[in-house]
């Protein structure tokens, strides 16, 4: 075997450990941050920004389940948008925090607990608005069970008098319950299959490391 039939094997070999155990199907979101990535990792201005650069290093390609990964990790903060030399109206169109929402918005219905509850994303401002306007009617609805009245004078502006403190922990408590049993099973299936990928010390960088030892 030459040297180039080597090096093609070991290219493929590290292709697949890349794609893991189970490969994704990479959608338009998905191919579009990896085009950008591919374009940030030749240049790394930003790479001290946030932790979606320092990760981005561990990559020559990126595959679907690595842009889910990489998209969990912005915040959606802009800075890199601001100081990016590529971003529109420049030919390479490259625009981070965008597609990286997009994708994330894809992880986000992916991995919903229950499943079903995922198909809520694709019209999240409507979910928003009507679970907004029945826990707010349902609030106000039981503060005048209690109450039995909503005309009655409240001396010195006591809030309490009008909310009872019991009734606000009643109403937060099953919200806070839901968003655990929701997001709990949700993130341990994202980290499962971030370490599936080859993932397994996001926080590593040898390249880093490497370039501040030297003198």
């Amino acid at each position: 075997m030459s040297q180039l039939e080597s090096l093609q094997s070991l290219t493929d070999q590290a292709r697949a450990l890349a794609q893991g155990p189970q490969g994704l199907t990479m959608g338009a979101p998905e191919a579009e941050v990896a085009r950008i990535m591919q374009i940030c990792n030749a240049c790394r201005y930003c790479e001290g920004f946030c932790a979606v650069f320092p990760a981005m290093t561990r990559r020559l390609e990126f595959t679907a389940a690595d842009t889910h990964y990489l998209a969990n990790l912005c915040h959606n903060c802009g800075a890199c948008l601001h100081a990016c030399q590529y971003a529109p109206p420049n030919p390479f169109g490259v625009n981070v925090p965008q597609s990286l929402a997009q994708v994330r918005v894809t992880t986000y219905q992916q991995f919903a607990w229950p499943r079903a509850l995922g198909t809520l994303y694709q019209r999240n401002g409507l979910t928003v608005a009507w679970a907004l306007t029945l826990s707010l009617a349902l609030f106000l609805i039981a503060t005048m069970v209690i109450q039995g009245s909503w005309w009655q004078r409240i001396e010195g502006g006591n809030f309490y008098a009008i909310f009872p403190h019991g009734l606000l922990v009643v109403d937060v408590c099953p919200c806070v319950r839901l968003q655990r049993d929701r997001l709990g099973p949700g993130g341990a299936r994202l980290l499962a299959r971030r370490a599936a990928h080859g993932w397994h010390e996001p926080s590593a960088h040898p390249q880093r490391s490497q370039r501040r030892s030297r003198p």
